[in-house]
């Protein structure tokens, strides 16, 4: 699959996060289609947008990543989730996990690590 015809939204309530996501992976040729900085509005454009993708930051402020993600899976089932966390706490992990998200990138990140993990996830998209 072209990286070009895969379309993302970025959920995450920093504005310095969704700028350093969006220009690695437009840089990579991806369509970053949307951003949201609560889990609300993410919601809502996912709805709207139908991504691929959907890059969710799990902390948010109002309503949590964790929070939004039963609801996600429900009205955009054919998206795939990447949870954008700076928390390692296991259970967290593991309650994301259970949602049926497809991976996780732990902030700080750096390039190569958003590209590896986006990238396996679109492969596994376009099977």
């Amino acid at each position: 699959m072209d990286n070009k015809n895969v379309t993302i939204l970025l959920v995450d309530d920093n504005d310095v996060t969704r700028e350093v996501l969006r220009v690695i992976l437009r840089s990579e040729g991806y369509d970053v289609v949307g951003e949201a900085a609560d889990g609300s509005t993410g919601l809502e454009m996912a709805v709207k947008l139908k991504p691929q993708l959907i890059m969710l930051d799990v902390v948010m402020p109002k309503i949590s990543g964790i929070e939004i993600l039963p609801r996600l899976k429900e009205l955009v089932p054919n998206a795939s989730v990447l949870m954008v966390t700076a928390n390692k706490d296991q259970a967290t992990i593991a309650e994301a996990i259970k949602s049926g998200i497809h991976g996780y990138i732990f902030k700080p990140f750096n390039a190569q690590k958003v590209i590896d993990t986006v990238a396996a996830v679109v492969a596994k998209i376009s099977k």
